[in-house]
This record gives C-alpha cells, sequence and structure tokens, in this order.
C-alpha cells in the first residue's frame, strides 16, 4: 500500500478576515435604528419633591387655613377605594365605611375583558373631578394596589386622575400653567395596603 505524505503546513500567522463582521454591522445599525422609530415609546411624568429656601408669609399662612386633601386611591381586584383627608368616600352619616368593599366598583364585573378593562375608568375621573373643585390648587394623589393587579391598570388609572384631555408637555417644557383641565397629575405610587 502506498502512504500519501502530508503536506507540510507552513504555521505561521493567520490574518483574521474582518469583512464579513463588518459588512453584517454595516446593515445591523440601519436595521436598529429603523426599528427604533417605529417603536412607540411612552413617558410618564414624575417631578422630584420640590424645596424652596424662602416662601412668602402669605402663601403659607393660606396653607395653614387649607386642610390637605390628602387623596388615596387603592386598586382592588373589585374596584377602587377612593379615601381623601383620612375618611373614604361614600362614608353615610359620619360612619366610618367598609374599608373592604370599593368606593368605585367595577365597570364591567364577570366579563372576558382582561383585567385592566374592567375597571370604571370614567367614575374615576369624574370623582377626581369633584375632588377637584373642592380643592382646586392639589395636585397630588398618591395611588396603591394589591399584590394582583397588572401594571397597565395602574397607568390607566393615572391617566384617569391626571385627566383625559389633560396635556402638560407645553407647562413641563415651556414653563407655561398647567391646564385646567389637569386634575391630580403628580401621582405617588406607593407599596402595600392603603
Amino acid at each position: 500500500m502506498a502512504r500519501r505524505k502530508k503536506k507540510s503546513v507552513d504555521e505561521g500567522e493567520v490574518e483574521a478576515n474582518l469583512i464579513p463582521v463588518m459588512n453584517v454591522m454595516f446593515l445591523l445599525i440601519p436595521a436598529l435604528l429603523l426599528a427604533m422609530e417605529v417603536a412607540r415609546f411612552a413617558a410618564i411624568n414624575v417631578s422630584p419633591p420640590k424645596f424652596a429656601a424662602q416662601s412668602d408669609q402669605k402663601e403659607e399662612e393660606k396653607k395653614k387655613e387649607e386642610k390637605p386633601l390628602n387623596l388615596k386611591v387603592f386598586v382592588m381586584s373589585d374596584g377602587y377605594r377612593v379615601s381623601a383627608s383620612g375618611q373614604q368616600a361614600g362614608a353615610d352619616g359620619g360612619k366610618a365605611a367598609d374599608s373592604t368593599k370599593p368606593t368605585i366598583p367595577l365597570a364591567k364585573p364577570g366579563s372576558d375583558l382582561s383585567d385592566f378593562d374592567r375597571y370604571n375608568y370614567e367614575a374615576l375621573e369624574t370623582k377626581a373631578v369633584e375632588y377637584k373643585r373642592l380643592f382646586p390648587h392639589e395636585t397630588v394623589v398618591t395611588i396603591s394596589a394589591e399584590n394582583d393587579i397588572p401594571l397597565q391598570a395602574i397607568i390607566k388609572t393615572m391617566d384617569a386622575l391626571r385627566g383625559r384631555d389633560c396635556t402638560l408637555l407645553n407647562a413641563v417644557s415651556a414653563g407655561e400653567e398647567v391646564p385646567a383641565e389637569c386634575l391630580f397629575w403628580s401621582p405617588i405610587v406607593e407599596a402595600g395596603a392603603g
């Protein structure tokens, strides 16, 4: 049997061919930029607490005279529990309302809709309008929810409390006055039971 002779391999430096990798990157960058243009972004306005070095005495006296609203909305699996200044809305005759029952029940209980579509956002916005008439300078609302509430329901709750016609773009970016349609546009989301 004849044996084949193995060719001797020249063991030298091997240069890496980067052209295929560069071609892939050349195609990938425009594709990612196009995807960024198509993807929708949503923003929730969150502002830090405001501190002032000096304040007018008239404003301090006015604030002392007004009781704070302390509006709290608790998102439950069977509706909303709304409380303001320590009392739950819907308390009759000065009696404490049952804290396990919702103030605003579900709009469509037992329906086949997704969890966040069952809530009565219109009734919540109506309740927010009532509170805004009584406390026109209040902008803060505290929102908390049960553990099994979907995030989309909390986002839609914030939208309802802000007001459906509220646009804060000019107020935030250009320093203009906040429109009258904006109700409670500074939400505080807290964990745990409300």
